[in-house]
């Protein structure tokens, strides 16, 4: 049986490999590519909380329509947010 710790640590080492394709190792930055798969993530989830709300409309439910219009407008605003930080990597 494998030592837990010993699991524990490579599942950390194999995770920081993964993390040093998403970070400027002399920044500390987010590299473009993890700010571009950021915002798709959070688009792609606003999308999804758009799709959810449609029943809530087609019923005039306004309070259903107002919270997931508010969690649709953050998750929209966080993907605007990555965009201007990849932009912003990209022209300087």
């Amino acid at each position: 049986m494998d030592d837990p710790v010993e699991s524990i640590r490579a599942a950390g080492d194999a995770l920081g490999v993964v993390w040093s394709f998403f970070e400027d190792e002399t920044t500390g930055d987010l590299t473009i590519a993890a700010n571009l798969l950021l915002a798709a993530v959070a688009l792609l989830t606003a999308y999804r909380c758009f799709e959810s709300m449609k029943p809530a409309l087609d019923k005039n439910l306004s309070r259903v329509v107002g919270v997931g219009a508010g969690i649709t407008a953050v998750f929209a605003a966080v993907s605007l947010f990555f965009l201007v930080q990849a932009a912003s990597s990209v022209f300087g």
